[in-house]
């Protein structure tokens, strides 16, 4: 319908159509079904009708209203075929580099080139499109004599579906005039529009070219097909969450069935745990340090638990510890990070490897990266050992007043203690292959998974 017919009517033409007893009873009739439209189709979660303007005793206009209609499927899934031509001058370029470079505005949809060379072609599934917009005007002759007049958009479907569809809504007004229709409509695009179009389990896209300006229907779709496709994940990924929390599910781990709305679900993988199982999951690890271990309860998934699951389930505390945690791990795991030993501050080392020379910011202390003690620029690292033969040298040297004596002692005996805690360690531990972290057997098998998940198995020897 052309929505310039709506403005012919002025307001005297209004007044006194509104005065007249078949005026009256149309704005009567009007008002009754906005209002039983809203009740129908609106909800505290989604206003489907939306009023824009209204008539009004005051200050006579007309009711205008947008309807966001989404059209089912008869099938289960949805195949969405994309079609985007290749420009001649991408075809028969100078270079080869066109051939090879899909267009950049399809960001998340991988592109192929057809086997002609003339389009990138893709695809994906959806189990819901995006809605279709109705925008309506009643004038003042509704429902007595003529139909609304309405606007219909939708950006998946092409000028002349929208056509075609348009003229399906005339020919229902035809059917049920004069009784008003928007509900029927509303109906019709909800339930038979798809199939009506031959739109069962495939759609393809393409770019959208506008009618001319004379055509009662019109797509309103940009050339921006990225978007399009964009909307329509979007929609599809809200409307399959909604699905999933409105109905019974059963955590693989629990085993309970509860209401969807009480899962997690992890859309990389598509797996969904309780989440009494996932907080659970969660606080163990972030108890035991093993935050890189957060991934996936499902013992054959790898994908890591998204940060927004990790706070929804975890209290403040718990959420701290565990970006702290997350934070050290990823700082450990950079090569030219270490810690001080004086203060176990963060230090970064020197870029130039072969110094091996570190400084804490914190105590001030430099220190070699290799064996740890104060830099020794340019002299190979001693051992424990040839640091106690030095010390003992200067213990025994003559000549000592009272209190170096007495401070080469202390640093022997020091030493001394440092020297027997490593062989202790070494003969009663055995060092993580991963992340180098000492590991004492106190019982059970040689089996052994340490804190950052890898599995090893432990040395005999090293049985108590």
């Amino acid at each position: 319908m052309d929505l310039n017919k709506i403005t012919s009517y002025n307001d005297n033409t209004a007044k006194q159509y509104s005065n007249n007893d078949s005026g009256s009873s149309n704005i009567e009739e009007q008002t009754d079904e906005i209002t039983v439209l809203k009740s129908v189709y609106n909800s505290d979660a989604d206003e489907k009708v939306k009023l824009i303007s209204e008539l009004e005793k005051e200050n006579l206009g007309l009711f205008k209203i947008i309807v966001k209609v989404c059209p089912k499927a008869e099938t289960e899934k949805i195949h969405i075929d994309v079609v985007l031509p290749i420009e001649e001058e991408t075809q028969y370029g100078a270079t080869a580099a066109g051939w090879e470079a899909p267009p950049t505005t399809l960001k998340n949809l991988p592109l192929n080139r057809s086997t002609s060379g003339h389009r990138w072609q893709g695809s994906f599934d959806v189990k819901y499109l995006s809605p279709l917009y109705l925008d309506i005007t009643f004038p003042p002759t509704y429902p007595s004599s003529d139909p609304p007049s309405y606007q219909l958009s939708c950006p998946w479907l092409t000028s002349t579906q929208l056509e075609c569809t348009g003229q399906m809504l005339d020919n229902l007004w035809q059917e049920g005039k004069p009784m008003v229709i928007v509900f029927t409509w509303i109906d019709w695009l909800e339930n038979n529009m798809l199939s009506y179009l031959g739109i069962t389990d495939n759609l393809v896209l393409h770019l959208s070219s506008s009618l001319p300006d004379d055509c009662e229907v019109q797509n309103s779709a940009s050339d921006d097909l990225g978007e399009v496709i964009a909307q329509i994940i979007r929609y599809n990924q809200e409307q399959m969450r909604l699905e999933f929390c409105q109905s019974m599910q059963e955590c693989p781990v629990c085993l309970m069935e509860k209401p969807g709305i009480h899962f997690h679900k992890l859309q990389e993988c598509q797996h969904f745990f309780c989440t009494d199982c996932m907080r659970e999951f969660c606080d163990l690890h972030v108890r035991d340090g093993t935050v890189e271990a957060l991934k996936c309860p499902d013992i054959k998934c790898n994908t890591i638990l998204p940060p927004s699951i990790v706070q929804a389930v975890l209290g403040p505390e718990a959420y701290n510890r565990w970006e702290e945690l997350l934070l050290q791990k990823t700082l450990d795991a950079m090569a030219d990070t270490d810690y001080c030993p004086r203060c176990n501050s963060l230090v970064i080392a020197e870029a130039e490897e072969s110094l091996h020379l570190a400084h804490c910011t914190v105590c001030l202390f430099s220190f070699c990266t290799e064996c740890r003690r104060c830099w020794h620029q340019g002299r190979p690292c001693t051992s424990d050992e040839e640091q106690l033969r030095a010390i003992e040298e200067q213990v025994n040297r003559k000549g000592l007043s009272a209190a170096e004596h007495e401070k080469f002692v202390e640093m022997k005996r020091k030493l001394q203690e440092e020297i027997d805690n490593k062989i202790f360690v070494k003969a009663k531990t055995q060092f993580c292959p991963s992340c180098k972290i000492a590991i004492e057997k106190t019982a059970g098998c040689n089996k052994m998974t340490c804190k950052c998940g890898t599995f090893f198995l432990l040395a005999v020897c090293q049985r108590n």
